[in-house]
């Protein structure tokens, strides 16, 4: 197993991940970016309009290797 890092890039800038997480594969890599962007936007959008999130995943030395991102946008109908 080797530790990712995954950094969360949101509306307020950037969250830095120190700690990372053991996975066997980059099928488990993808998987953590999927986890991570619903879990955010589950717990956001309720107040937000609009939300734009990014995952950048580097290794242990420190190379970006994987990038996930998500936009969002909702609005209410004229008619509601």
């Amino acid at each position: 197993m080797a530790r990712f890092f995954f950094d969360v890039i949101k509306g307020h800038g950037l969250e830095r991940d120190e700690t990372g997480t053991e996975l066997d594969d980059a099928d488990a890599i993808r998987k953590q970016v999927s986890q991570i962007l619903t879990d955010i936007t589950r717990d956001e959008l309720p107040s937000e309009k609009t939300t734009h999130i990014q995952i950048n995943v580097r290794d242990e030395a420190g190379q970006d290797i994987y990038n996930g991102e998500l936009f969002f946008r909702g609005g209410w109908s004229q008619q509601a």
